[in-house]
């Protein structure tokens, strides 16, 4: 198909260079610009009947990305997405344009122009921003479920492995007792907090400047147009999409997407934690839970397999947690009543939301099936530390322990059974106490009073 795009669009490629508009982004646009279209019509019938009914159709092939090869500009532009703006005005008019010269009898005047009807009422520094935070909570929807099944998956082998103990570190050192399921069930926490963050951060980015026209004034928009508008998106979105109540900071100000962003990149940094943490349970060090072969850890060492979806982790998390400081900083870089980065945010916010949906896929997916538990190696692991003998400082006092410890360690103890015949034969604690001293229960909760 020859290119729907016209000599504004070819201006912009011409110091851009070729490049190709991202889905997301068109498909969000192509949504702004259906709901002014309807508004328009509806206000003051700005489109002869045929010509209407050719321009939803036209909108409708945009929507569904059928025409994305007419959207050649990168995002990264300047003029605050004019560019991108004029692409579509001249896309939708071209479309209804050559679909009306095959029908017989089209008048001149019937024509339709990119900019006298196609963005009036409308200015780029209201409709674009619009785009960008639908674009946005979209984004956030998907990830919010995407985190959730993470939290599900941690919580289920939090309950599944609730009587594995282990040993416990702190600065890297053995410490006291845990159980495998409580270490899954502290990772799981931040992932809960940050379930509840993207779901906050969605009633925060509702918000958009439609209607706002060039400034926020709403100037040359009649009242009627701007109210229809904001109902026609919400139709169209399926989306609880609200008209700001103070546009013209809605138009100067894009803060709410930096917090969008900055939300999403907490969200990554939890991920890079429970990726590093893995990664030291899974090394030759501890050999506590193992990484299943992905594939082949070494060019030269056939016996060598990498924690290599942990790194895929770390390494997206590390790139997600930049680029929402990139994405914080465009949106502090606004200049008076306009923030002419938007379109550099834009693209790094497609950035973002795709690199953090596949550290959250991968985390939640090929990784939970990688990881397996070694039970008796967290059990060797325990008992040979001295995380287990810490636990009976009340019993034995301090020094007394102290005594004991190279005697323990010299026994090369393996179970916790062991321990606790041991400890049986060579200091005064009776078997009861031991058999309720060595119980997951009471090494790893607290006690129920001070006897």
């Amino acid at each position: 198909m020859k290119s729907l795009y016209g000599p504004e669009t070819s201006k912009a490629l011409s110091y851009l260079g070729p490049g190709q508009t991202p889905g997301p982004m068109i498909q969000a646009l192509a949504q702004v610009k259906l709901a002014a279209i309807l508004a328009q019509q509806e206000t003051c019938s700005l489109y002869p009947a045929e010509l209407f009914e050719l321009l939803q159709e036209a909108a409708a092939k945009v929507i569904s990305g059928e025409l994305n090869e007419h959207f050649p500009l990168d995002l990264a532009q300047g003029g605050a997405g004019t560019s991108l703006h004029m692409n579509i005005c001249e896309v939708l008019a071209s479309y209804v344009n050559r679909a009306a010269e095959c029908r017989a009898g089209q008048s001149p005047h019937e024509r339709l122009d990119p900019l006298e009807h196609l963005a009036r009422f409308q200015s780029t520094n209201d409709i674009f921003p619009t785009s960008v935070i639908l674009m946005s909570y979209r984004f956030l929807e998907r990830i919010e479920q995407q985190v959730i099944h993470l939290q599900a998956q941690l919580v289920k082998r939090e309950q599944l492995y609730e009587q594995w103990l282990m040993c416990g570190r702190t600065e890297m050192q053995d410490a006291l007792p845990i159980t495998l399921g409580q270490v899954f069930g502290a990772w799981a926490g931040p992932i809960e907090r940050d379930r509840w963050r993207l779901h906050k951060l969605k009633e925060r980015l509702r918000t958009i400047p439609l209607g706002g026209t060039a400034l926020g004034t709403g100037f040359s928009a009649p009242r009627a147009y701007v109210f229809a508008a904001e109902r026609h998106l919400q139709r169209l979105t399926g989306l609880p999409l609200c008209r700001s109540q103070n546009l013209c900071d809605q138009v100067a100000h894009v803060d709410n997407l930096a917090e969008c962003a900055r939300g999403m990149g907490l969200c990554a940094d939890n991920l890079y934690k429970i990726a590093s943490d893995l990664i030291l349970y899974s090394s030759s060090f501890c050999r506590e839970i193992r990484h299943h072969e992905v594939a082949y850890g070494s060019t030269i060492m056939p016996d060598k397999a990498n924690p290599i979806l942990l790194e895929l982790i770390r390494g997206l998390a590390m790139e997600c947690s930049s680029t929402a400081d990139l994405i914080g900083l465009y949106a502090r870089s606004g200049q008076l009543q306009l923030n002419a980065n938007l379109p550099f945010l834009a693209e790094q916010m497609i950035r973002l939301a795709s690199r953090l949906e596949k550290a959250l896929t991968t985390a939640s997916g090929p990784l939970m099936e990688a990881l397996v538990p070694d039970r008796e190696r967290l059990e060797a692991n325990l008992t040979s530390s001295p995380a287990l003998i810490n636990t009976l400082r009340a019993a034995l006092g301090y020094h007394g322990l102290k005594e004991l410890l190279p005697q323990i360690k010299a026994a090369r103890i393996s179970t916790v059974q062991e321990l606790a015949d041991w400890l049986e034969a060579h200091t005064e604690l009776d078997r009861a106490f031991l058999d309720n001293w060595s119980s997951p229960v009471t090494l790893t909760t607290m006690k129920k009073d001070f006897r």
